[in-house]
């Protein structure tokens, strides 16, 4: 009885100090959180610090988007998501959905960090058409020009997943050689030749970037899928952006479904990208710490 009455009390001593870590835990990823969109009921951000509607544009211009959502093949499916509702794209076509970023992503011209986090549930070789699709992509420009995204490759069978980290295209490309020239290990992508996508299944995407737009070659891009480290580079990366032109865009020749964004003003250690992936409500759960 005395060593059960010990083993007890143990237990009592202990499990406040394990809950408070975790509750300190989420706060810390809650004071994090700049945007967040869970698509339940709608296409408005759950939470934002800038716009936080979303925006169609069917020339492919951002600069004359309209508010809402325009595209017939774009819809919200309710409970179809990871939690909740969720965003699905029926064709592949090229007018863009986006978000704008300025103040949802914390952009800084000096010394950036930040996470961008997606769920996505598509079999990339069966729902996918030909040709390369981004469900994301972050940028002021193009892709290959200050832009951060996700894309599928377009001939690879099974496709590849890849996470590109753009800097100007001055500053990775100076010489301007065409894509295809470069080497595959001098551009400025990490790439998951067996990626875990499926239908009927969601997978956690997470990228981290630290010291982007710092002097030296001092920055660093991780990659995650369902919490687990894909892939690392270490580099000078300087994205150049005028902010009222930079956009979250999603869905561009995607085919599938798309749920709970969620973007942060750090990078996020290891552990918390995983307490992410772990969540039973998702990012939600930290946006309504913010309200």
């Amino acid at each position: 009885m005395a060593t059960v009455w010990i083993l007890s009390l143990g237990w009592w001593l202990t499990a406040p100090y394990a809950l408070g870590a975790e509750d300190s835990k989420l706060e810390s990823l809650s004071r994090s959180l700049t945007f967040h969109a869970g698509f339940d009921g709608g296409t408005d951000a759950n939470f934002a610090l800038g716009d936080g509607r979303l925006h169609t544009t069917l020339s492919g211009n951002t600069v004359d988007g309209e508010v809402g959502l325009k595209r017939d093949d774009v819809m919200v499916i309710r409970g179809g998501g990871r939690y909740g509702d969720a965003l699905r794209f029926e064709k592949k076509v090229q007018p863009l959905v986006y978000y704008q970023a300025k103040g949802n992503v914390y952009y800084r011209a000096k010394n950036w960090s930040g996470t961008v986090s997606i769920w996505l549930s598509l079999d990339p070789d069966k729902d996918l058409e030909p040709g390369y699709c981004d469900p994301l992509m972050i940028t002021d420009s193009k892709w290959n020009d200050a832009a951060i995204w996700f894309d599928f490759t377009k001939e690879n069978t099974p496709r590849q997943f890849r996470l590109g980290v753009f800097s100007d295209k001055n500053v990775w490309n100076p010489d301007g050689r065409k894509f295809d020239d470069i080497p595959i290990a001098e551009r400025p992508i990490i790439s998951v030749e067996k990626p875990p996508f499926g239908r009927g299944k969601w997978t956690h995407v997470v990228a981290t970037f630290s010291r982007l737009n710092s002097d030296g070659r001092a920055a660093i891009v991780t990659f995650y899928l369902n919490g687990e480290i894909q892939g690392r580079r270490k580099g000078r990366e300087v994205l150049s952006w005028k902010r009222d032109r930079a956009t979250i865009r999603l869905g561009w020749n995607y085919i599938g479904l798309m749920d709970d964004i969620a973007l942060f003003n750090r990078a996020l250690s290891q552990e918390e990208v995983r307490t992410l992936y772990q969540l039973p409500k998702g990012a939600a759960s930290l946006a309504e710490k913010k309200t």
